[in-house]
């Protein structure tokens, strides 16, 4: 089986290195990587030469632009993995369109254009699909779910230096699905437990926003961490005692298990997060994880129940790296993207 790896995607980005990486040890697939970064500039014979000898082509997240071009210059199968929907970012998580706007329409035809045109959609929840073929009318027949996952030959768990502090760590884009301002209200009913620090890492659209929050609180057991090497992000974790997920209030919240989540779960962490029904697909709550709802006393109630509670903590976290070793790992998602693939073909 030939697979070719097109469009304007990045490399680097989670999603894709997980699943590519995974991809080049099974021995039941190649894999041609033929990134475009320019259509302008395309080698279109050598593009069409190269999609002639493959058996499907794989457009990776956010490839949106991608796909009606592509479309037009083969007649291979195209799976499109789009991981967000342009027009639920926009206008309802960053609220930055009006809902009724045209521009709120134009992004709602970047997401229904290409999710029309490619041949086998991929959703990295079963929610996002409930979304897409809700939202865009998109028949459900023709999208699968594949998990993210995590890469465990990157996300290892180490033991760390033991600290006097009792380190409670997050890290993302500081948009409003992750919820950052609830952790802040978290750590300000917490701030009395002068053993307990909360790191945040990563910046992004809230981030002087959120800094300037906690100043007003006055807040001194919360450090900013800022933008941390993709690659340095498992040593920084490892040194974490609880992890924190997301606790947004947007509708996106409740259809993703973001990165983050595999990762906590790979460095056998013990995680929060909000308990919503995309987070339940893989996640038990008191086994593998701990849900919640996303009211900073109750955060702050779960984060001071874990610290007083190592054997809970160990219980959790062993349970979730266990189910990211067995299940969730790099060569089982790219088995999973396999086995979609050979379905399609029956």
């Amino acid at each position: 089986m030939k697979l070719l790896v097109t469009g304007n995607y990045d490399p680097s980005y989670n999603r894709t290195q997980i699943l590519l990486n995974g991809l080049k040890s099974n021995k039941e697939i190649k894999i041609y990587e033929f990134p475009i970064s320019s259509f302008k500039t395309l080698d279109k014979i050598q593009f069409r030469q190269l999609a002639q000898e493959t058996d499907y082509i794989y457009l990776p997240p956010f490839t949106h632009p991608s796909v009606k071009k592509i479309k037009r210059l083969t007649n291979k199968p195209i799976i499109f993995d789009p991981l967000i929907s342009k027009y639920l970012t926009k206008v309802f998580d960053y609220q930055q369109v009006s809902k009724y706007s045209p521009r709120a329409y134009k992004n709602y035809l970047k997401d229904k254009i290409p999710l029309q045109l490619a041949d086998l959609i991929i959703a990295d929840t079963q929610e996002h699909k409930k979304y897409f073929y809700q939202q865009f009318k998109i028949n459900p027949k023709k999208i699968v779910v594949l998990p993210i996952g995590a890469d465990i030959a990157q996300f290892k768990a180490n033991k760390t230096t033991p600290s006097n502090q009792f380190k409670v760590g997050f890290y993302g884009g500081f948009i409003p699905l992750q919820g950052v301002g609830k952790i802040i209200e978290a750590a300000q009913l917490l701030q009395h437990e002068k053993d307990i620090e909360f790191n945040l890492i990563g910046t992004g659209f809230e981030f002087e926003k959120m800094k300037l929050f906690a100043q007003k609180l006055n807040l001194n057991n919360i450090k900013f961490l800022g933008w941390i090497n993709y690659d340095e992000l498992p040593i920084i974790i490892n040194s974490f005692d609880i992890c924190l997920g997301i606790f947004g209030d947007t509708p996106k919240t409740d259809l993703v298990i973001p990165n983050k989540i595999y990762h906590y779960a790979a460095l056998n962490k013990c995680i929060i997060s909000k308990e919503t029904p995309a987070i339940k697909e893989i996640f038990t709550d008191k086994k593998n994880i701990i849900l919640t709802d996303n009211k900073p006393t109750s955060i702050a109630k779960k984060i001071l129940n874990l610290k007083n509670n190592k054997e809970l903590r160990n219980k959790i976290s062993k349970a979730g790296f266990n189910l990211i070793e067995n299940h969730y790992n790099q060569e089982k998602i790219a088995k999973q993207f396999v086995e979609i693939l050979k379905n399609f073909n029956s």
